[in-house]
């Protein structure tokens, strides 16, 4: 697999850094809102969407899909493992985690990676790229609980470049009641479940919760569902390689970028019901309340403790 410095993608610089990126106050289009950056402001949310839409995947192409903080660098990490075949560790580079967002400018250069190549993004459903969904090419769908979700995106964002100083209790008014981040959460679920379910695209659905709880038989459905080969030694293998000690200590931390002092803060407990340390009683009921209205159409359950 080529090497990511060959391919001049320039946003994991610290030159960036130091001509002042920062990724808040978020782009707003319509009743959507984005992290910005630089792609974002070189390009305009329209056009930015608009290349993301048209970019031309591959039939082997694997795109994983995810809502923000529900997994995706550990999910990734083990899809690497099974797509290269080995249990080496993802440390080459920012590009080999192959945020779509970034990488869709530069699909061309691209083509020297070998086959399958595997995408991630967090946009929602409507913005992913028609080609690939049209044409029924594989996408692995991954959740996890919102309240959780919640908790991770808070301790995740505060202290980032822009991003307000926010307490608990001001990102809970500020974030999660107007859940409008990349068309917000309950959008992003229904969406892909109802899709998922009427099978208008080619979509495994994973859940963080399963993969945490139930490692091996999830794994072995991600490997059918790529059509890889796999042992059962295999994937215990994997799980091994991918407990979170083990990822916490060897995963590429992409988002090293966005921290003023470029430090890993992307893993922090890895548990089921965290929330519980968070959610004030108010807080939960008022949640549990949004939710019931949100999701009553949506047949899908989650896990909220362990």
């Amino acid at each position: 697999m080529a090497d990511a410095h060959d391919v001049p993608l320039e946003v994991h610089n610290e030159s960036v850094i130091d001509s002042g990126l920062v990724i808040y106050p978020f782009t707003r289009l319509g009743e959507e809102t984005f992290i910005s950056g630089p792609l974002i402001t070189e390009h305009g949310i329209e056009k930015h969407l608009e290349t993301l839409r048209t970019v031309k995947t591959k039939d082997t192409d694997v795109l994983l899909c995810t809502s923000m903080k529900s997994g995706t660098h550990w999910c990734h990490e083990i899809l690497s493992m099974l797509l290269s075949q080995s249990v080496e560790y993802n440390t080459k580079g920012s590009l080999h985690h192959m945020y779509l967002e970034f990488v869709a400018y530069f699909m061309d250069k691209l083509d020297e990676v070998d086959d399958p190549r595997l995408f991630t993004i967090h946009l929602p459903l409507h913005h992913l790229p028609t080609h690939h969904v049209k044409n029924g090419y594989k996408m692995i769908y991954l959740n996890r609980n919102p309240k959780d979700r919640w908790v991770s995106n808070y301790t995740f964002l505060k202290g980032k470049l822009g991003i307000p100083d926010w307490t608990w209790d001001e990102f809970f008014d500020n974030m999660i009641l107007k859940d409008d981040l990349f068309g917000g959460w309950f959008n992003y679920t229904r969406e892909f479940e109802k899709a998922a379910h009427i099978k208008t695209a080619n979509i495994l659905p994973i859940k963080y919760e399963d993969l945490k709880l139930h490692p091996f038989s999830t794994i072995k459905k991600m490997a059918d569902f790529i059509n890889v080969s796999q042992t059962d030694d295999f994937i215990r293998e994997i799980i091994e390689k991918c407990s979170f000690d083990n990822i916490k200590k060897h995963k590429y931390d992409s988002s090293r970028i966005i921290d003023p002092k470029q430090q890993s803060t992307l893993f922090r407990k890895g548990v089921i019901g965290d929330w519980k340390n968070w959610f004030t009683v108010a807080q939960n009921e008022k949640f549990d309340e949004i939710y019931k209205e949100k999701m009553k159409d949506c047949d899908v359950d989650f896990i909220y403790e362990q």
